[in-house]
């Protein structure tokens, strides 16, 4: 190949060097390349010739084509392809340089030696033992308040304050259906009585016209010119409730006032269930929360304030977070006392305290690395293989539990009280549904009131002056009930002083027992509500304020607990249980002690019935002791 190249005499063009220049000198790895590159200048040069030769030869052509139109056009062909053909030559080399100069210079670039650099020994950092933990705030407490809203102790000023949902609520009820009916309801109530009352009024007139046959002095079609025969049907035009159509029009006019007023009534009272089940859905969450926090995360506010010590103090690291931002864990302190109408409000103090009725669950962080046991078992009665649940049963079988914060009680009547409160609103709005609609089918049977139910009767009279065909009046046709349609105004008035009760029922309660069924709203803001708040702070927030370490139920199980120094042997959940039915008979007794009497009453007659003595020992799951190591 090498004699091949040398041989020939290769012709010189511009931006290349001809392979007899390079072949002896060039290094060996370059003359590729150089030739290749030597064969792409020497292509595009010849094609560039080639181009102009045929843009000359077009030219020629055309010149010499004049007069003959098929030669034009084979002339005219001839110079725009060969145009063409130089742009796509010259384009193709633009292109190529544009993209990368190495695609014309075609050269193998010589390949460098890899240097490899020695990664430097870093000696490791010393390890020290340091603890975090994240934990997470559950205020239940402050959650429970927020649903009662019994009194809001986020501002320490009484003019400061808004006005409480429960107040919020009592106010929308009572201007429905007053005590002294004066609400809309019983506005609705007496303007229907007034339209029946009114409906009562109407009557067929008795307007009296004459005529005669022999022309007297008010002729009329009813008088016959062959004779006084019987006279022809009449109309009855004149409206039969004139006497009483102001009063009518008034009652219709106040009634959709009123209307318009309860739609407005129920608007708010819908607003408020809606954010009644947000704070009950905030309740049955944090619930869920404390259920579900590990045994030995679960930490009292008190005992949250010690563990933040002692990492503190050991330059550990912890925090808090909170689990909602609007729930704030400080408050206002204060006492409950009554207003002049028997009603329990809050008087907030000044002091700004946080409170204790708080469990921190630690979910995150290293966690500490604590004993099972803040005291020793009885090791005897413990193999090693227990699960932490079957050794504190061991455990708390050396335990006295003295005092207790029936956190899942009061956290159940909570929820069922909120529960039914949310049910009474909604069956109040359905009911005031009801009786809108209702009065406005008794307005419609009133405007039925019409002359063309009476009809009018007409005597002949004869004398020898002549014959009168007299109209003695309008009278109610047989057929029908009366001038109206008494029948049905009665019977809809009837529906409307009942649904009417049943707004009353809903909102003040009937009958004597404070059962789901006939407990109104007003006994659950003024009464279940009040009381629950009370138990809170007296059973609970007091409880978890000045004890160091309390136990669940779980973790007391086989303990001596107060009032009665029983051995708690069953910690019972209230969903699908027998414990659940006798808490749903009672969760509105008024006050933690006769709520209990209840269950237990309860829990003792099933267990005789059932004969399961167990039964009877059931304590809420939830609930939490003060227990000490005998």
């Amino acid at each position: 190949m090498l004699f091949f190249i040398l041989e020939i005499i290769y012709p010189r063009v511009p931006g290349a060097i001809p392979p007899q220049d390079f072949v002896t000198t060039a290094p060996v790895e370059d003359i590729l390349s150089l030739y290749a590159k030597y064969l792409i200048n020497l292509s595009i040069w010849a094609g560039g010739i080639l181009a102009l030769a045929g843009l000359i030869y077009g030219g020629i052509l055309y010149l010499i084509s004049t007069g003959k139109p098929d030669r034009m056009t084979l002339a005219k062909n001839q110079i725009s392809g060969a145009f063409f053909g130089l742009l796509i030559l010259l384009s193709s080399y633009l292109i190529l340089k544009t993209l990368s100069p190495q695609f014309i210079n075609l050269k193998i670039p010589t390949l460098q030696q890899v240097q490899i650099t020695v990664k430097p020994e870093v000696p490791l950092p010393e390890i020290t033992a340091i603890n975090s933990s994240i934990d997470v705030e559950m205020p239940f407490a402050r959650i429970i308040e927020k649903i009662f809203e019994a009194y809001i102790s986020d501002y320490p000023k009484p003019e400061e304050k808004k006005t409480p949902r429960m107040e919020r609520i009592r106010n929308y009820v009572t201007a429905i259906a007053a005590e002294d009916e004066t609400g809309i309801a019983d506005k609705l109530k007496q303007q229907s009585e007034a339209l029946k009352n009114y409906s009562d009024n109407c009557r067929c007139f008795y307007p009296r016209s004459t005529c005669s046959k022999n022309g007297g002095t008010h002729p009329d079609p009813c008088c016959w010119h062959g004779g006084c025969n019987d006279c022809p049907p009449r109309y009855c035009t004149s409206d039969p409730c004139a006497p009483v159509r102001k009063g009518i029009q008034d009652r219709e006019a106040e009634n959709q006032t009123e209307i318009n007023n309860l739609n407005i009534k129920n608007t708010e009272i819908e607003q408020e269930v809606r954010l009644l089940k947000e704070e009950l859905d905030r309740l049955k969450r944090a619930e869920k929360f404390i259920k579900e926090c590990p045994l030995r995360s679960l930490k009292s506010l008190v005992q949250f304030y010690n563990k933040k010590d002692s990492y503190d103090n050991q330059d550990w690291t912890i925090r808090e977070t909170k689990f909602w931002d609007d729930v704030n864990l400080y408050y206002y302190t204060g006492e409950y006392t009554k207003n002049q109408y028997g009603n329990w409000y809050f008087q907030p103090t000044k002091e700004f305290l946080p409170d204790f009725a708080t469990f921190y669950c630690s979910v995150s962080g290293t966690m500490e690395q604590e004993e099972v046991f803040s005291a020793a078992p009885d090791e005897d009665k413990l193999t090693g293989e227990e699960s932490v649940e079957e050794a504190e049963e061991v455990f708390s079988e050396s335990m006295a539990c003295s005092n207790e914060a029936p956190v899942g009680e009061i956290i159940d009547r909570t929820k069922r009280t909120t529960q039914l409160l949310i049910d009474k609103l909604e069956l109040l709005v359905e009911k005031d549904k009801e009786l809108i609609d209702a009065v406005d089918k008794l307005q419609v049977l009133v405007s039925q009131c019409s002359s063309r139910r009476c009809y009018p009767v007409c005597e002949c009279f004869c004398s020898k002056a002549g014959c009168w065909c007299v109209e003695i009046g309008c009278f109610v046709k047989p057929e029908l009930d009366g001038v109206c349609p008494k029948g049905k105004i009665k019977d809809q008035l009837k529906e409307i002083q009942r649904i009417w009760q049943e707004i009353r029922d809903v909102i003040e309660g009937k009958g004597s027992n404070d059962t789901p069924t006939n407990i109104g709203i007003i006994p659950i803001i003024d009464e279940i509500g009040p009381e629950i708040i009370k138990d809170l702070a007296k059973s609970v927030r007091y409880t978890m304020r000045h004890y160091d370490e309390i136990f669940n139920c779980l973790q007391a199980k086989g303990a001596i607990i107060p009032p009665n120094n029983a051995i708690l042997r069953i910690c019972c959940k209230t969903e699908d249980t027998i414990y659940g039915d006798c808490f749903g008979e009672c969760y509105l007794e008024k006050g933690q002690e006769k709520h209990r009497e209840c269950v237990q009453e309860c829990l003792d007659g099933l267990s005789i019935m059932l004969n399961d003595p167990e039964i009877a020992q059931c304590i809420h799951e939830l609930n939490f002791y003060v227990c000490e190591i005998k």
